[in-house]
């Protein structure tokens, strides 16, 4: 009987990963892949960076902190006016035009902390840095869906794993990155790299075959106002989706925070390394994840994995030491991808047609948005006397809020999945 049993889980794990091989297949799907990684490694690394760089420049958290809710605020202001020019015409000329623009204003980043200059001339160059950003996640997320539509249309879920997976790779290699750089040289050199990837990964995926054959649904009712943000169920999924981001606002100051209390020597190699010990363990549950197929609901699915990220950020606030940290974090980002995966599945199930690519935009607003307030209120909390494992507690609570109400029997959220299902 055991025998039998091992048989048939190879054989769901085998045809599990058969389905990513599929996914690989679609036509564009390697350079949407790959290109998207390296485009947003930047993600990944601007964060760390702009912590680093202003603090260095200004000996303070605080500011460190405001410079990097600068970032987001402006990346959130701008990314759903990007989203809509994308939909409304093609997402090659939004992609073109930003893949120039952000290594233009890194090099204002990089103008302002080399010269010392004042708090607010760093937070206005963060801002810019940020509303520069290409819109990469909601283009490629959107050119997913358009590729597993019809006779493909049962990859989706696959195809949207394996892109949360990649976008969580951006999340290990950044920090480590920004680390391993650190280690032998400044965080300017860090950013110049992080600006050349930006460019060229944009680049890259403006040109492929999948985002080129991307085409506007004619026959789509005209975006107005707020558009997809308001469509049913959308405000709900929106709400949750902030509470997650917080706390990745607060643990991506708080770690390099705790790294300078705990380390004796290198601190920011330290920070680095951790951050990517929580990208490590969060691939490796979105590669799981994409290989199963479940029958709870996507809002049922969603509340269990933010739960579970939850007890995993309060988990942190009782952390000893850096080498405890590092075990907490890997076993931690297990729940990561695969609550961003039901996500992203969510808001691909709910976009009123032809809005996909705002839709997914908003997403990034919310989730920029909540991220910078999350990192502001870190950089307070963590100068405080046990500030750091405040800031850790405060991100279970919000991921937390975000489960129950992503558990509530009869939202909006749930009458819509169950609509389109």
């Amino acid at each position: 009987m055991s025998d039998l049993s091992s048989t048939g889980d190879r054989r769901g794990f085998n045809a599990g990963f058969s389905r990513y091989a599929d996914v690989w297949r679609l036509p564009g799907g390697r350079t949407l892949l790959i290109g998207s990684v390296l485009g947003r490694l930047p993600i990944g690394m601007a964060p760390l960076l702009l912590v680093l760089l202003v603090e260095g420049s200004t000996g303070s958290y605080t500011d460190a902190g405001i410079a990097s809710a600068a970032y987001a605020v402006a990346n959130a202001i701008v990314g759903p006016v990007l989203g809509r020019l994308a939909d409304r015409f093609h997402p090659v000329p939004v992609l073109l035009g930003t893949a120039i623009a952000w290594p233009i204003a890194a090099g204002g980043v990089l103008a302002a902390t080399t010269a010392d200059a004042p708090a607010p001339v760093l937070w206005a160059t963060s801002a810019l840095l940020g509303a520069c950003l290409p819109p990469l996640t909601a283009t490629v997320r959107s050119v997913w869906t358009e590729l597993t539509t019809g006779p493909t249309s049962g990859l989706r879920e696959s195809a949207l794993a394996l892109e949360t997976t990649a976008f969580e790779l951006v999340f290990v290699l950044g920090p480590m990155v920004v680390g391993a750089l650190a280690v032998v040289t400044e965080p300017t050199v860090s950013l110049v790299v992080a600006a050349v990837l930006a460019l060229g990964g944009t680049l890259a995926v403006a040109a492929g075959r999948a985002t080129r054959g991307w085409r506007p649904d004619p026959g789509r009712p005209a975006a107005r106002g707020l558009g997809p943000a308001v469509a049913l169920g959308m405000p709900l999924l929106l709400a949750v989706s902030s509470g997650l981001a917080f706390a990745f606002g607060v643990v991506g100051v708080a770690i390099p925070a705790f790294a300078a209390e705990r380390s004796g020597g290198d601190a920011d190699g330290l920070a680095g390394l951790l951050l990517g010990l929580w990208g490590v363990g969060s691939v490796t549950g979105g590669l799981w994840y994409g290989t199963r197929q479940f029958r709870r609901s996507l809002p049922t699915q969603w509340a269990v994995a933010l739960g579970a990220v939850a007890a995993g950020l309060a988990t942190l606030a009782l952390v000893p030491s850096a080498g405890v940290m590092a075990v907490a974090l890997l076993v931690g980002g297990l729940t990561l991808a695969p609550a961003l995966t039901v996500e992203n599945a969510l808001v691909s199930r709910i976009a009123p047609a032809g809005m996909v690519n705002e839709a997914y935009t908003w997403v990034a607003t919310v989730v920029f948005a909540a991220s910078a307030a999350g990192a502001a209120v870190a950089g307070v909390l963590v100068e405080q006397e046990s500030g750091v494992a405040l800031a850790f507690t405060l991100a279970a609570l919000t991921t937390g809020a975000g489960a129950v109400a992503a558990a509530l029997p009869r939202s909006a959220l749930r009458r819509v999945t169950t609509r389109t299902a």
